[in-house]
């Protein structure tokens, strides 16, 4: 999931297109087979606010969440870090989506 308000600055939408790019590109037939999801979500929207809680959220959030177990999950907090280096950015979501898949 990518987590997000209805209020967006630059600097999350950018986190969230490059998300979207970083799991199409590594993980396309994945995605076209159901086997991952990808989905942005509004927590400001009444219906997705428990994802706060459920997740810890303090802000805008990049997490991967285990279908199968939604208590399973990991927040990817680097991307703030990384989102003005895409090069970096795409590799650290690629290889978190690969290792938590794993575990």
């Amino acid at each position: 999931y990518y987590f997000h308000g209805t209020s967006r600055c630059h600097t999350c939408r950018t986190i969230e297109a490059y998300a979207d790019e970083a799991v199409k590109a590594a993980f396309g037939a994945d995605l076209a087979s159901g086997d991952l999801v990808w989905q942005p979500t509004n927590v400001d929207e009444p219906a997705n606010e428990h994802f706060v809680s459920d997740y810890q959220l303090f802000t805008r959030s990049l997490v991967l969440v285990d279908g199968s177990d939604p208590k399973r999950f990991k927040n990817l907090e680097r991307v703030w870090q990384l989102v003005r280096d895409k090069p970096a950015f795409l590799r650290y979501v690629q290889d978190e989506v690969r290792a938590f898949r794993k575990s």
